[in-house]
């Protein structure tokens, strides 16, 4: 049987029928047992890869997490034998995606050529010695990885481990590229004393080798020896990955695993110092790599931008009062948003229109500092060099304000609308996960209101 090395991102996406069953797992592992190895942006990463999944025809109800604490290598073996294995027939697709560490440990029934496992690092992971040996527990082997594979029924599996395959945590590393933003960079990979590295890291070619034509196609998130990085916004692959996806559901294209391949490839590139790029490689089935992938095309009600931010204004229960003009606007025509402030604070104003894109009028570049006072506020202000135009796409668009106590600001803490020099290069920015975040813990404080209208843009009245 041919083995499952899990520090491949191994993707399958089949045509689901009617009556398929859906299953997905999520793991992501950013706080661990061992002190001073936590990576951040994993919540994020699971954020996205959800919102990837409804994209894709998932409910909510079909998708189960484990995070941090939580995912333990006992809870994720667990979750591997019931949920994606129990009443799972052919047909059924199921997922797998974990964020976090990779690393090794001894191999100890001798069918490892260079004598090492590859391992999920889970929560519980501890050093010990084995044999004389140093090496880690608490983990997920890449025998037991396949093993419970290999046991789910399904045709139809789609695994995503998103860790390095080699190397060292590197902290503290600062990027050159700054279109991330102001970030230091984290090496998915968990080093220990007396660690045994693998002498050929060749993850790709096993699984060719073994497998043919079989029922998954792989992609690699690293090539041999490379090192896959992380950051406090997500993992640079899991953005890459999901950000094509999301773009195709907008304009109802197709997607084929090998376009996906090099869709990932060019975000990294453009998003990664040169010296710390990393090279996704499609590996597998071959018909499966030339398949489209099964992508619903995003409305206005089920976008994850605008269910993202729906939850988000419901979560506190303090709305304020959010008024404009006129209910329907013509392409081109400027809109004016009248609010009554309720508290000293700071205001973020989003868009998100009927193809689910999210557009941060407020701050912005001719307003990057967002306090506000208490009481009546018109936006733009008569002292404001701009206007807002309603712009396509045509149909509804949905208008969500927050204030919060804390200073956050959607313009400081965009992704993707930045320069070499990490400036934000665009008058409006997009919204970024990191800003939701942020909103999301005011909320849990309660020092949040928020408020959502929709309003109609068309292209004549």
């Amino acid at each position: 049987m041919s083995k499952i090395r899990p520090f491949l991102l191994l993707i399958i996406f089949f045509v689901a029928s009617a009556s398929a069953e859906q299953r997905a797992l999520l793991v992501g592992v950013g706080k661990y047992s061992v002190p001073g190895i936590d990576l951040p942006g994993i919540d994020l990463d699971l954020e996205r890869v959800q919102e990837t999944l409804n994209l894709m025809g998932f409910e909510d109800s079909q998708i189960r997490r484990l995070q941090d604490e939580q995912a333990t290598s006992k809870n994720v073996i667990r979750e591997m034998d019931t949920w994606m294995r129990k009443g799972v027939e052919a047909g059924d697709r199921v997922v797998f995606y974990y964020s976090g560490h990779g690393s090794f440990t001894p191999d100890l029934d001798g069918d490892e050529p260079d004598g090492v496992d590859e391992v999920l690092v889970t929560h519980d992971v501890r050093r010990v010695t084995q044999n004389g040996k140093r090496a880690l527990t608490g983990v997920v082997t890449d025998d037991r990885l396949a093993s419970l594979v290999a046991a789910i029924p399904s045709d139809n599996v789609l695994i995503i481990v998103d860790a390095c395959h080699s190397g060292t945590v590197s902290r503290s590393l600062t990027m050159d590229n700054m279109s991330l933003g102001p970030d230091e960079v984290y090496v998915k990979s968990f080093t220990y004393s007396g660690m045994e590295e693998g002498g050929q890291v060749a993850f790709d070619r096993d699984v060719e080798k073994g497998a043919g034509e079989a029922n998954f196609v792989a992609i690699s998130a690293a090539g041999d020896g490379e090192k896959a990085l992380g950051t406090s916004k997500g993992g640079v692959f899991t953005i890459g990955l999901t950000k094509a996806i999301t773009e195709v559901s907008k304009t109802g294209g197709l997607l084929t695993i090998n376009e996906l391949r090099d869709y990932a490839a060019e975000y990294i590139r453009d998003h990664v110092d040169e010296v710390r790029v990393h090279h996704p490689q499609v590996t597998g089935s071959k018909s499966l790599a030339a398949g489209e992938l099964q992508i619903i095309p995003v409305s206005p009600d089920s976008g994850p931008n605008r269910k993202r931010l729906a939850q988000l204004v419901a979560e506190p229960d303090n709305p304020f009062t959010l008024e404009m003009s006129k209910s329907t606007y013509v392409i081109g025509e400027p809109v004016e948003f009248t609010l009554d402030i309720p508290m000293d604070g700071f205001l973020n104003l989003v868009t998100v229109d009927a193809q689910d894109n999210a557009t941060v009028l407020y701050p912005n570049q001719f307003n990057p500092e967002n306090s506000v006072s208490k009481g009546a506020f018109k936006l733009p202000t008569d002292e404001m060099d701009f206007v807002l135009p309603a712009s396509e796409p045509v149909g509804p668009t949905f208008v969500a304000a927050f204030v919060t106590v804390d200073p956050i600001n959607f313009y400081e803490q965009t992704l993707d609308d930045r320069d070499a020099n990490g400036n934000v290069n665009v008058s409006f920015t997009t919204l970024s996960h990191t800003a939701t975040k942020a909103i999301r813990v005011a909320a849990r404080k309660a020092d949040m209101y928020a408020v959502m209208h929709e309003i109609s843009v068309v292209a004549d009245e």
